[in-house]
């Protein structure tokens, strides 16, 4: 598969895992804060509280699904790792760059309207921030791994060693595991 075909495949998923975990946050939102149909919110009519834990359910439901499909070539870690930057970056990112586009919108280009300002934060804000979180989480967050192969093109050599020497070759024989025991070789 080419580079090319790779980011594009995982951009389109980035973008419906946006989309699933945006629905979530939001159909959340409204039954925690406005109990919609008579169902019963343990946070009704507390606006902001129903809003901070509705999208933080929405973050940690993009999170797996970023790291089980969206990046499930790149993500070869433990379940959990590298929440912490995903969350720094979501939030930074979801703040910042739409409210930085609003702040634009109405202070230098002067536009004060509602459909401005939602145009400003709401479209241009959060398009430029998905395009920011993508290029963060490839980079910060979800890392492709290394092949040795990758990196060498003999992997049974190592890099630095000397021709003829012996140093840096890697051998078949499996070494034993480290158990505070000396080293025994098989033959010895």
């Amino acid at each position: 598969m080419s580079r090319v075909s790779r980011i594009v495949g995982e951009a389109g998923r980035f973008m419906a895992v946006g989309a699933v975990s945006t629905a979530v946050a939001v159909l959340l939102y409204n039954w925690l804060a406005y109990e919609p149909y008579r169902l019963w919110s343990p946070l009704h009519r507390h606006i902001t509280t129903a809003y901070i834990v509705s999208h933080a359910v929405g973050m940690l439901v993009s999170y797996e699904l970023s790291r089980r499909w969206t990046f499930k070539e790149r993500a070869d870690r433990k379940p959990g790792e590298g929440f912490l930057s995903y969350a720094v970056i979501n939030i930074i990112t979801m703040i910042t760059i739409p409210v930085g586009c609003l702040w634009f919108s109405r202070h230098v280009l002067d536009l004060q309207s509602g459909l401005a300002d939602n145009i400003s934060g709401n479209v241009v804000g959060l398009l430029i921030s998905q395009v920011a979180r993508f290029y963060l989480f490839r980079r910060f967050v979800f890392h492709r791994p290394i092949h040795y192969i990758e990196v060498y093109d003999d992997p049974s050599v190592l890099p630095g060693a000397a021709e003829g020497s012996g140093v840096g070759v890697l051998t078949e024989e499996p070494t034993a595991p480290s158990t505070g025991a000396p080293e025994r070789r098989p033959g010895s």
